[in-house]
């Protein structure tokens, strides 16, 4: 993402270093290859920051932020504020009469609303997702980028992507 110099005077006369300081930036944190954490707050370009552990990481972090910062001030660019915006948790999906009688006979089976037992089936999928996910990457590590062998040559039959 690229920074163009701000337009608007006035915004930068209220929003100081302090204002963009304070506001809620998500930062990421991971273990590198060599064992080291990696902090950054992706809506600040480049912003990194190493440390031997999490804490150390996250204060190098907050010190990369803050020149970041006063350099982005002082060169007259805009800063990205964070998008903290949530979705409603509410949408409409469409789907086969068919499968809705069959949602709607399960949820009848377990007692439950419709939404409850979507829901639950679909933060039960993103967890196997999640876990899939984790679990190939772990296996990818191990095997240094060389292809896995299978127990079988056929594809799983059941694959989540979220």
């Amino acid at each position: 993402m690229k920074t163009e110099p701000s337009t608007d005077p006035i915004a930068h006369s209220i929003k100081d270093l302090a204002y963009f300081e304070a506001l809620p930036y998500e930062v990421s944190l991971r273990k590198d290859s060599d064992g080291d954490f990696v902090a950054r707050i992706s809506a600040l370009p480049g912003c990194i920051a190493h440390g031997r552990n999490e804490a150390s990481a996250i204060r190098n972090l907050r010190t990369v932020q803050r020149l970041w910062m006063e350099e982005a001030l002082s060169a007259g660019l805009a800063i990205p504020e964070p998008e903290n915006e949530m979705p409603s948790g509410k949408w409409v999906q469409r789907v086969p009469k068919r499968l809705h009688k069959e949602l709607a006979a399960a949820a009848n089976r377990e007692n439950v609303s419709l939404n409850q037992l979507v829901t639950s089936m679909l933060s039960e999928a993103l967890g196997v997702a999640n876990c899939i996910r984790a679990l190939e990457e772990v296996l990818d590590r191990r095997s240094g980028g060389r292809p896995r062998k299978t127990a079988s040559a056929e594809k799983p039959r059941l694959h989540y992507s979220m």
